[in-house]
């Protein structure tokens, strides 16, 4: 699905509301088959972006007017390739895997944003339901940025270059600057 602005990030959920009729066809066709599903965004030139992110089928409700309300659950960040928009967008896609190769310690970075998002909480910023329990289970550095980039980045430039962006270190970095950003408007 192409959604300009929308991100689904790994170990997060975004509901969507199907209505086009091509849509429609995918959702019927994801149903039928793995029920994955993926969102891309449309990059700068018009063009679908290369990166985005891949999920399942968690739920689907079709209403009585063929439209249906459906979560995904993110799962992986793809690369796109062989995009076909007929009859729906579909594409070839590889997952891409979280990298390391700074020297940062990944501990620190995570305790730095830690701390900052515990600030934005402070401030009033809420979370979602059973969050801070969520975060205390992620063991995965990476699992842990993109859960935090997904509930609390607003900006959709700044989510799509958290998405995009596979190497863990320079990902925690660029969260860490955002929420400092968002923290200095609070």
């Amino acid at each position: 699905m192409i959604l300009p602005g929308m991100t689904l990030f790994p170990h997060s959920l975004l509901p969507l509301y199907i209505f086009e009729e091509r849509y429609r066809q995918m959702v019927e066709h994801a149903l039928g088959g793995e029920r994955m599903f993926a969102i891309a965004h449309v990059g700068e030139d018009g063009d679908v972006a290369p990166i985005g992110g891949i999920g399942i089928v968690r739920a689907c409700v079709a209403n009585d007017d063929g439209t249906s309300n459906l979560i995904l659950q993110g799962i992986a960040r793809v690369n796109f390739s062989d995009i076909e928009m007929e009859p729906f967008p579909s594409a070839a896609v590889a997952v891409l895997v979280d990298t390391h190769a700074g020297d940062d310690s990944l501990a620190d970075l995570r305790s730095d944003i830690d701390k900052v998002y515990h600030q934005i909480r402070e401030a009033g910023s809420e979370a979602p339901a059973g969050f801070d329990q969520y975060l205390a289970q992620i063991d995965s550095p990476g699992a842990f940025a993109d859960a935090i980039s997904a509930a609390f980045v607003a900006d959709p430039v700044e989510r799509r270059g958290l998405l995009e962006e596979c190497d863990v270190s320079i990902r925690m970095q660029r969260l860490l600057r955002c929420l400092v950003r968002q923290m200095q408007t609070l």
